[in-house]
């Protein structure tokens, strides 16, 4: 199985939250001054190479000046999570006490920093010799023979190979001494329950895709402050921000004259539908309607976008552009209009046509434009956007 070290892999995502628990983790297992690994009584057994919950509090209490208990027992769940050491007798738990509890260290080669190329294959030859062993001490969970399942499907091309390999291991394994069998399966199944936790647990290697994002791009300090500044530089040159105190001022001034027009706010001829039955605002607020109400044609007079906005109020335009002989002038801004909130699809054609009608020598409609817009326009038509 082919394994590449965190340190080799400086750009994984929590590389340094890796390196400082695996600091941590190594001053536990110094020889004489890290948390003392004997072995333990329990029962009518022997426990080798193992610690207690109050051997590790302990430890981090004196070792790192944490004066709470409480954070002590955190930090060493955490580590537990993480799978840096694990419970011998209680299978998968990652709460740590004060009692105890036994624990053992896992081997580096175990370590989720280390970026395994865990695939199916590996899951497959570990689950298949788990069933060669005891079916009573080293049988499979439910979530665990829903796995196999799956994977003799998914890997059915190789599955000779599978348990080809798993029976090798097997044998190399029942040539190990006791003590050494029962370390090295306490382990392998500690790290299998991290990188395949049971449906209802938790993954350590799952991250926030928000993170994933945010480190998978890192930007240096020296680049981002010369983004940074470029982008002041560029705001003080163009000076095209206001103050908040004038921005409070527009926006105030802009509810209080659309204020009459909010059924929820003021009065609404001939009655509120939001309030009554009457549902003749409906009819009169068509988007083309044979007369306009009063307040609606005031509406028009505020600004342009207000009256090219409503297509009764396009139309009244129109009529009074036919009879000042400049419907063309209209039409063209419309078309224009009409290409901005179109689908990018379509944008070429329209585009084409508004060449067509309005800019084009001796077209329908042509524009009243002179002859440096009138080049620079069509040079845009060429590669037409928004």
């Amino acid at each position: 199985m082919e394994i590449t070290t965190n340190s080799q892999r400086k750009g994984l995502p929590r590389s340094l939250q890796f390196q400082r628990m695996e600091r941590i983790v190594k001053a536990m297992q110094h020889p004489t001054a890290g948390v003392p690994v004997r072995s333990q009584k329990l029962f009518l057994t022997t426990v080798p190479n193992a610690f207690t919950g109050n051997d590790i509090t302990e430890w981090i209490m004196q070792k790192l000046n944490v004066k709470d208990s409480a954070e002590a027992l955190h930090l060493a769940s955490l580590l537990c999570y993480y799978g840096y050491f694990f419970h011998v007798t209680t299978n998968g738990a990652v709460q740590i006490k004060e009692d105890n509890e036994l624990f053992r260290f896992q081997a580096p080669y175990f370590w989720v920093s280390t970026n395994w190329t865990t695939g199916n294959t590996e899951y497959a030859i570990y689950l298949m010799k788990r069933t060669l062993r005891n079916r009573q001490r080293h049988g499979l969970e439910e979530h665990e023979i829903r796995a196999l399942e799956d994977l003799k499907k998914k890997l059915l091309h190789q599955w000779d190979f599978v348990t080809m390999q798993a029976e090798a291991q097997f044998r190399v394994l029942k040539d190990r001494k006791k003590t050494d069998k029962t370390i090295i399966d306490s382990q392998e199944r500690a790290f299998w329950r991290v990188m395949r936790p049971s449906p209802d647990e938790t993954s350590v290697l799952e991250m926030d895709i928000r993170n994933d994002l945010y480190t998978s791009r890192p930007m240096r300090r020296d680049e981002a402050l010369k983004r940074r500044l470029e982008y002041l530089q560029q705001a003080l040159t163009n000076r095209v921000r206001t103050k908040s105190s004038q921005t409070h001022q527009s926006l105030c001034a802009f509810f209080e004259v659309l204020s009459d027009y909010d059924p929820f706010l003021g009065h609404c001829a001939p009655s509120n539908p939001w309030l009554t039955s009457d549902t003749d605002r409906w009819n009169l607020m068509q988007p083309l309607v044979e007369n306009p109400t009063q307040l609606r044609v005031r509406r028009w007079s505020f600004n342009c976008k207000e009256l090219l906005s409503d297509p009764t109020g396009v139309r009244e335009f129109m009529k009074f552009c036919k009879a000042d002989f400049s419907t063309e002038s209209l039409n063209f801004y419309l078309h224009v209009q009409d290409i901005r909130n179109c689908p990018l699809s379509q944008m070429k054609q329209k585009a084409e046509v508004v060449y067509r009608e309005h800019l084009a020598p001796n077209a329908p409609q042509e524009v009243n434009i002179n002859d440096t817009i009138r080049t620079k326009i069509i040079k845009q038509l060429e590669n037409p956007n928004r």
